[in-house]
């Protein structure tokens, strides 16, 4: 129940500050031979496979949500890619593209983590038992006393890559953001929503009010690579 509920708020949030909001910790590049004719994609494999089990669901559904929410199509990796069978190759990936009819596929994985912590103060308010000279006379009384207690706050850290792969085998994007706050779960799911909405930003995915997109063409030399978040 606890995680459930902490999902729950996590998409109230996701809700409230809107894709763009994520997408902004992201630095992007796109591959300049797909500038002028980007690709647009509007059907989109996502994926996080190298995550563990709890920020891969995190993650691929945040994603998915974002283009379902856009109007466009989502397959997660965990429908093609069951963790059950482990971490896929590229190749399996173009695969899977190429049999599904799908535009291409975003790989989201985790390069660091950590835990910062901070010391802060907060007021507490406590009551206590006084003795004071009231009318001239010696009386115990209850008063409010407000004093600084100090505590230390363990915020959550991590950094994520993320890169989009088409059918023909070129990744035409590749990005890197960070996030912190909330939990580890929590983070994989704002790096997910982030990335989806940073390919809107840069024309790899369409926007919901995009026109439907041409047929994306290879990029030179671009095949034989090896996505970072496979094996």
């Amino acid at each position: 129940m606890t995680r459930f509920a902490g999902w729950f708020a996590l998409v109230l949030l996701l809700g409230a500050c809107g894709p763009q909001f994520y997408a902004a910790n992201y630095t992007s590049f796109v591959d300049p031979a797909f500038r002028t004719r980007p690709v647009q994609a509007q059907r989109v494999l996502v994926m996080a496979p190298t995550l563990s089990l709890a920020k891969r669901q995190s993650a691929e559904a945040a994603m998915a949500e974002v283009l379902r929410e856009s109007g466009l199509a989502a397959v997660t990796g965990l429908e093609v890619f069951p963790p059950t069978r482990g971490t896929p190759t590229t190749e399996e990936v173009l695969v899977e593209l190429r049999a599904r009819g799908l535009d291409g596929a975003v790989v989201l994985w985790n390069t660091a983590e950590r835990t910062e912590t901070s010391r802060s103060y907060r007021t507490v308010t406590d009551t206590e038992l006084q003795t004071r000279v009231i009318d001239g006379e010696r009386r115990t009384v209850r008063v409010e006393v407000q004093r600084q207690v100090p505590y230390t706050v363990q915020t959550p850290v991590a950094t994520y890559s993320a890169q989009f792969v088409v059918p023909q085998g070129p990744i035409v994007w590749t990005a890197e953001g960070h996030f912190s706050g909330g939990s580890y779960e929590g983070l994989a799911a704002s790096a997910g929503t982030g990335a989806i909405a940073k390919l809107q930003a840069d024309g790899v995915v369409a926007n919901p009010a995009a026109q439907p997109p041409g047929q994306a063409q290879p990029a030179p030399g671009g095949n034989g690579l090896i996505l970072p978040g496979l094996r």
